[in-house]
């Protein structure tokens, strides 16, 4: 499985522990390494994002055929839709890298001991 793939964020990256249903991290270094990962996928996101439009500009004929302009047709489609998605999620992972970064750096300046907030 890849890295990444499958792992228990929760208990072992993270460190989070439970204080009347809130998490708090133990360790704010956790937090910056966490983020650093993430900042490794997003641009794992941004290079897959650009192979898929390279892909669609640099496509090769499928013919002259009115069935082969469609299957292109489609082919493109759905390579734009792939890059589309990999932007997307690149986007989000960067942002969940940033609020892991804020919430390390709150952590250790104030003592924060609030929830960090994930959107689905």
């Amino acid at each position: 499985m890849p890295e990444g793939r499958g792992s228990r964020i929760g208990s072992e990256t993270l460190e989070l522990r439970s204080v009347t249903g809130a998490f708090t991290p133990k360790r704010p270094d956790r937090l910056r390494d966490a983020a650093d990962r993430l900042d490794q996928a997003t641009a794992a996101d941004d290079k897959a994002a650009g192979r898929f439009a390279e892909a669609r500009v640099d496509s090769t004929p499928f013919g002259i055929s009115p069935q082969a302009r469609e299957l292109a047709a489609r082919w493109a489609a759905a390579l734009a839709a792939r890059e589309a998605d990999a932007r997307v999620l690149g986007d989000a992972t960067s942002d969940l890298a940033g609020r892991l970064r804020m919430a390390a750096e709150s952590t250790r300046s104030t003592g924060f001991r609030g929830r960090i907030a994930v959107a689905p």
